[in-house]
């Protein structure tokens, strides 16, 4: 059987990917062993926490094996290809998960190994150095041991044609054929010598050679898709560098891609759109037949389940049965009879399992059967719209390079398509409908001759009508689009009106705002006496205050008039606290002494006398 496997991370998606069942008609989910938990996922997380004690960061090591379509092969037979791959790659006892799909007609399984293991104190990841050699040493064993039909690629004159999972997934994407796409690329580089050579046949084909981000030469179509060259013709960069040279002077693969997509019209991608979507109404009712005959298996084997299990719980008891119990239980246990019991119960057990899993397997083989019938006629199908696709792809490339529209059929439902095609017919048999009409009088014709021109003439004239309504449509979408031109043009005007007079009213409130906020700061700056009158001029909008009224409004009184109604009491004695209070008291002075006001010293007490200055603590 095939053999692929990788070193991975991203267990989460790992766990997606094994239980679709979008893609695959049945997910069995075979053995989850050396986890906590028993669901994929959340086996895979752990398998994540362990790594993050070691510096692996591709914790997981995932295979598949893909046996032969046709051959009948046993889940033991998978299960023993696993064992022997365990101990070749020193896999044994680690954690794993066995997952079996079902698609296409055929059966493979997909196997997953924890790579970490703990080691004393400590947590380790196997190494798997060379796992690709030793896989394909026991893939070509598997198949020679089964006495299968080998593969071209295990054969040394094989056709080196084959495709990686990122090509045929990148041709899967675009619909393509992975094999026709990489035996273009492989001719296209076969029959050119030079760098000019090879572009131009890309070219013919739709195809523009460019330099990649991050890799030299890269090959871009008409649909902007970018192909590394170096993957698809399987040749090494420093031989592309030897064929073609520098890659420098080449546009880069985004301005490749706008050339290529400015050159597709939106007709060639609707004509594309156009091809797939009949094509996939063509298959439409094998895929619904196909999904029906899914959903009566997967209830069949639902069914086969539910039945195994009741026969499992109807078999415990009867094993059970057996025992005695009370003194003829430990008399049995005294004698052995206990243990061949039991011996015998193992066995049961085993010929049980195996005969439940023959069943399963019988209806799997059955169900793998009636499905491959019907896998044959959609490949059939889908072969078929794959080459359609292909041929259809390089028409419209050929087109695409020569900056025409490919020609499209002209469906027959379609009226003014059979007018226009009639219209050329006409025009091909006879230069107006004059010269028609003037025919009929030509005596050498006969009824039915004359019948079929003047079937002519009535199709002429509904094509001079139609033309006529069609110009008449024409004109008055274009007095509709001349009159919403001037109705945008209208609300234009009024919204920049609208906008110039909301653009003043701003500067206008800007200018209030600053007038208020100078004046503002201009009154709170000029002193007052103790009637509230200012004692400088102040102008409000250029008009001075009128003092005199201010006056007159409130009961104005002189300054010492307020001054004598102004009660006052002494201060009250405070302790100063200061620690330089005698620094203090010598700056006062000095201030004092040059205001050349005089010190009048207090008079001196009994505190006076007994109080010192110090400073308090």
């Amino acid at each position: 059987m095939i053999l692929k496997a990788s070193q991975r991370k991203g267990g989460k998606n790992l766990a997606e990917h094994l239980m679709r069942g979008d893609t695959n008609e049945h997910v069995t989910v075979h053995e989850v062993s050396g986890f906590i938990s028993d669901d994929i996922a959340e086996a895979f997380q752990e398998a994540q926490a362990l790594a993050m004690g070691t510096h692996c960061s591709q914790y997981l090591f995932s295979l598949s094996l893909n046996p032969p379509e046709l051959e009948n092969v046993s889940i033991a037979d998978f299960e023993a290809a696993i064992a022997e791959i365990e101990k070749s790659l020193g896999l044994v006892g680690q954690a794993r998960v066995i997952v079996f799909h079902e698609k296409n007609g055929r059966r493979h399984c997909h196997c997953v190994w924890s790579r970490i293991y703990h080691n004393g104190d400590k947590f380790k990841a196997i190494n798997m150095a060379h796992f690709k050699r030793k896989l394909n040493t026991i893939a070509k064993e598997l198949f020679l041991k089964h006495g299968w039909k080998l593969p071209k690629g295990f054969t040394k004159t094989a056709d080196k044609t084959n495709y990686t999972l990122a090509e045929w997934q990148q041709a899967e994407r675009l619909k393509d054929d992975p094999t026709l796409l990489k035996n273009f690329f492989k001719n296209c580089w076969e029959q050119s010598d030079s760098k000019q050579s090879f572009a131009t046949v890309l070219q013919e084909s739709g195809y523009y050679l460019a330099k990649g981000d991050r890799r030299g030469y890269v090959a871009v179509d008409y649909q902007g898709e970018v192909y590394s060259l170096s993957r698809w013709l399987n040749v090494k960069t420093k031989e592309l560098k030897a064929k073609l040279g520098d890659h420098q002077d080449l546009p880069s693969a985004n301005q490749a891609r706008e050339f290529a997509e400015s050159r597709m019209t939106d007709a060639m991608k609707q004509y594309l759109a156009e091809k797939r979507v009949q094509a996939k109404e063509r298959r439409a009712p094998l895929v619904q037949e196909l999904r029906e005959l899914v959903k009566h298996q997967r209830q069949q084997r639902q069914d086969l389940l539910e039945r195994q299990q009741q026969r499992d719980v109807t078999e415990r008891k009867d094993r059970l049965s057996q025992f005695r119990s009370g003194l003829s239980g430990i008399w049995d246990l005294v004698t052995g009879k206990t243990s061949k019991i039991i011996e015998q119960n193992a066995e049961a057990i085993e010929l049980n399992q195996a005969r439940d899993q023959a069943e399963m397997h019988e209806m799997v083989q059955k169900h793998l059967a009636e499905s491959r019938e019907l896998h044959k006629t959609i490949k059939f199908y889908k072969t078929q719209e794959q080459q359609e696709e292909w041929r259809l792809k390089r028409q419209i490339a050929a087109h695409v390079n020569e900056a025409t529209e490919p020609e499209r059929h002209i469906r027959q439902d379609n009226i003014s398509d059979k007018l226009i095609a009639l219209e050329s017919g006409i025009t091909a048999m006879s230069a107006d409908i004059i010269a028609l009409q003037g025919s009929l009088d030509n005596a050498m014709l006969s009824e039915d001759m004359k019948a079929k021109i003047r079937n002519l003439i009535e199709q002429a004239k509904d094509i001079v009508l139609f033309k006529k309504i069609k110009e008449k449509q024409e004109k008055s979408n274009l007095k509709t689009k001349e009159e919403d031109l001037l109705k945008t043009q209208q609300k234009l005007f009024h919204t920049m009106q609208q906008y110039e007079a909301l653009k003043q009213q701003q500067a206008e409130q800007q200018r209030v705002i600053a007038f208020n906020r100078a004046f503002y700061a201009h009154i709170q700056a000029v002193p007052y006496n103790l009637n509230g009158v200012p004692m400088h001029k102040i102008k409000i909008v250029d008009k001075p205050l009128d003092t005199k009224a201010f006056k007159q409004k409130i009961q104005y009184q002189s300054t010492d008039t307020l001054l004598r109604n102004i009660k006052t009491k002494p201060p009250k004695k405070q302790v100063v606290n200061a620690a330089d209070l005698a620094k203090s008291t010598a700056s006062i002075s000095e201030i004092l002494k040059r205001a050349k006001i005089k010190d009048t010293p207090p008079p001196k007490t009994e505190q006076h006398k007994t109080s010192k200055l110090k400073p308090s603590v």
